[in-house]
């Protein structure tokens, strides 16, 4: 299938499900990079200012000179030139001469208040179908699965790289860099963009979402270090424990713990059932081992081309498992001063149970040498 028609097929997908709505239309706004990833998703387009729209026989994409090149080779859409006027007024004049436009689709979860005031003087009313739009990225085809599992694969030899090039000099901000720097050399596009890893020891690596410092790593302290590269949009998410020299023997019975965690819930990763019974499997085994109140957080989400997506993955979770779904499981333990532990990989929900992406790293504590 040429690339053509697989971005067809996302639009006529997406055309189907507006129908369901009763939407006559939908736009896609991107201004200064926000909501590149659905603009991306149904176009092959990469820039960082457009407005998309997609009627029931048309489809078309308005961007700025700086651009349009760029859209010509990258989308097959009809791209029409901004010109000189505010692209939503560009917008405006394009549809008023449609017919039978009534509602018109958005995405409330990606548009500011001062876009969304400019969005209501385009006609019609507006329509929230940010859901629509999430339960079309959710269902991940060979393609997509494919990039992740290669920004997986990408990942995992940059941490194996960073750990043998980590030097006495081993500082959290150091590590995250190098770790980026070795994903790039390594074909990646890069890590996350906006988000930072998460690079945290010692008494650090009890904050779930510790950003990295100047702070030097110490002998004897484990890091916590959650990260992932993206390839050609899409990016993986994976976690893994560092320890400089031998670990204390706490963070090798924590992680033993969590990898009983995350067996736990694995064979509830399937077509149709609840998520919150895997967030409960997992949850109930480090319960049963007297940490309750140390597991913070829901036990995983949904990932693509941004880092949190649909499912939730939490005992307060209304969704269901669907075929096509890429998760995280990702049960953590921390004790605030002393330090905690996760373990996250990716799974791919198919037909046949969960696949997993991120097997290219073992599921273990990483010892730093600190004499290299």
């Amino acid at each position: 299938m040429s690339d053509k028609e697989h971005l067809e097929r996302r639009i006529e997908s997406l055309r189907s499900r507006m129908r369901s709505a009763n939407v006559d239309a939908a736009v896609v706004l991107v201004r200064e990079g926000l909501n590149w990833e659905t603009c991306f998703y149904l176009s092959g387009f990469r820039g960082s200012s457009c407005a998309l729209a997609l009627l029931p026989d048309d489809a078309f994409l308005v961007t700025d000179g700086r651009y349009l090149a760029q859209a010509a080779g990258q989308t097959h859409l009809r791209v029409i030139d901004q010109g000189a006027a505010p692209i939503l007024d560009v917008l405006k004049n394009l549809l008023s001469g449609k017919a039978g436009i009534g509602n018109l689709g958005f995405q409330a979860d990606r548009v500011t208040c001062d876009l969304l005031g400019s969005l209501k003087n385009i006609g019609g009313d507006l329509v929230d179908i940010s859901v629509i739009f999430s339960g079309l990225r959710r269902n991940k085809d060979p393609l997509e699965v494919g990039d992740i599992s290669k920004a997986a694969e990408i990942s995992a030899a940059a941490l194996t790289s960073s750990i043998t090039k980590a030097g006495q000099i081993f500082t959290e901000k150091g590590f995250a860099a190098r770790l980026e720097y070795e994903m790039k050399t390594a074909g990646a596009e890069g890590g996350w963009g906006a988000q930072e890893f998460i690079v945290a020891s010692g008494p650090r690596s009890a904050f779930p979402h510790g950003v990295p410092t100047d702070r030097r790593v110490m002998p004897g302290e484990n890091v916590t270090v959650d990260f992932g590269s993206r390839f050609n949009g899409y990016i993986c998410d994976i976690t893994r424990t560092l320890s400089l020299s031998e670990p204390p023997a706490w963070i090798v019975e924590a992680h033993d713990l969590l990898v009983e965690a995350q067996a736990a819930a694995l064979p509830l990763l399937e077509p149709g059932r609840p998520t919150a019974e895997a967030d409960r499997a997992a949850r109930s085994v480090i319960e049963r081992a007297g940490f309750k109140e140390a597991f913070t957080h829901s036990l995983g989400h949904g990932i693509g081309l941004d880092v949190h997506e649909a499912p939730v993955i939490s005992s307060r979770s209304g969704e269901s498992f669907a075929v096509g779904d890429v998760v995280t499981v990702e049960p953590g333990i921390y004790f605030p001063g002393k330090g905690g532990v996760r373990l996250e990989d990716d799974y791919h929900i198919s037909d046949n149970g969960p696949v997993c992406l991120t097997s290219h790293l073992p599921r273990k504590i990483f010892v730093v040498d600190p004499e290299i």
